[in-house]
């Protein structure tokens, strides 16, 4: 349990800032946790103790000065001050855990950017009234936990994980849609960074399983409205961190958005899933000339293939007369499809490279261009 938030006991002589906080929170003999008004930070020092002085210009103070300046009251939601100090003294004043917190000789260890987004918005005319509505959180160290704190702050860095745009598609409200009907039907749906992946196609013990990288690639191809571009980049891991980098976008949206249902996800991860593995088999001992496409560009393929299925109905529920029978054409048709589809892009590749290139590097590199893949579907009469 925490210790018993006490009175400190204050020298005769002791010299330091006060500040009336919203709350206090005694920690240990060394830290001291004091909620308090922005505006109480502002036109002080606060010692020379950070890294780096202030970056004005950089993007990240820009952001935090834009929320400062339109949502103050969210200014101090996320993040803190670090203060080292000499001693803290604590009045309660006859209030519980506020009163007045005095902080002798103080150094901000980490901080200094929130701190000087508040002096630069006080200086370009911020009323020092309306700070009030930001609320920051202090964490003050004494003694021997300063040096702790000051190492354990210099190591942060290096210690935190790099956000990606993978780490933002939980924020897709088509995507979120997609992934609670995936777990209401029993499905293994991996978007998140950090989950387990199942082995490719297996979902083990909870049944069907696929991730949001497979789904990207699988839907840039087989999606209604699906452009050639989108689905080059989205084979690869690059490619696919670029497109997810973009939501909001038409890129992105060709792939998921509000017409996006989790049974057309799943059709189109069967239909990428089969296709590559027809093609695989294809390819299998095949070293001579224009077969190591089959090998080097299985994406191609899937898009090939896909040109000759009707995509309109991927995320339709077929019912009744005319519907699209799609466990019959993926059972029946597809790997025969496939393996046609497969056979007319070698053949076109041998009519555009009659010598499939004078080295094995080149020659797989060439394939997997988007240059290429235009001009393959060219000259499949653009069907695939």
């Amino acid at each position: 349990m925490p210790p018993q938030l006490v009175p400190t006991p204050v020298p005769a002589h002791f010299v330091g800032p006060a500040l009336r906080p919203e709350r206090v929170e005694r920690i240990s003999d060394q830290r001291w946790l004091v909620w308090v008004g922005a505006d109480q930070l502002v036109e002080r020092e606060w010692g020379d103790g950070g890294r780096r002085g202030f970056l004005e210009g950089s993007a990240a103070n820009r952001e935090l000065t834009e929320l400062l300046w339109e949502r103050p009251w969210d200014f101090g939601v996320v993040g803190s001050v670090v203060l080292g100090a000499e001693l803290v003294r604590w009045d309660p004043a006859g209030t519980r855990n506020r009163g007045v917190v005095q902080i002798a000789v103080p150094e901000v260890l980490d901080g200094v950017q929130r701190l000087g987004v508040l002096e630069r918005a006080v200086a370009d005319g911020m009323p020092v009234d309306r700070l009030r509505q930001s609320v920051v959180r202090l964490e003050v160290v004494t003694g021997p936990a300063v040096e702790v704190v000051r190492g354990e702050l210099d190591a942060e860095d290096r210690r935190r994980n790099a956000a990606t745009a993978q780490d933002e598609l939980v924020r897709d409200p088509n995507l979120l849609r997609v992934m609670r009907q995936f777990r209401d039907d029993g499905v293994r749906f991996l978007v998140r960074r950090g989950e387990a992946r199942e082995p490719y196609g297996d979902g083990g013990a909870s049944g069907t399983c696929l991730t949001v990288e497979e789904a990207t690639a699988a839907l840039a191809c087989l999606a209604p409205g699906a452009r050639l571009e989108v689905a080059h980049a989205a084979g690869t891991a690059a490619g696919r961190e670029r497109l997810w980098a973009e939501r909001g976008q038409a890129a992105y949206r060709t792939v998921f958005n509000e017409h996006t249902e989790a049974v057309g996800v799943l059709r189109a991860v069967v239909i990428a899933r089969e296709v590559r593995d027809v093609v695989g088999r294809m390819a299998r001992g095949k070293r001579y000339g224009h077969a190591h496409l089959w090998r080097d560009a299985p994406q191609l393929v899937v898009w090939a293939v896909g040109r000759r299925l009707p995509l309109v109905e991927l995320h339709r529920e077929g019912r009744g007369p005319g519907a699209v029978d799609w466990d019959v054409m993926v059972g029946k048709r597809l790997a025969g499809l496939t393996e046609t589809v497969a056979e007319e892009l070698r053949e076109a590749y041998a009519r555009l490279r009659p010598t499939a290139g004078s080295g094995r590097r080149l020659r797989h590199e060439a394939v997997r261009g988007l240059e290429f893949w235009q001009a393959a579907m060219g000259a499949c009469g653009g069907r695939g």
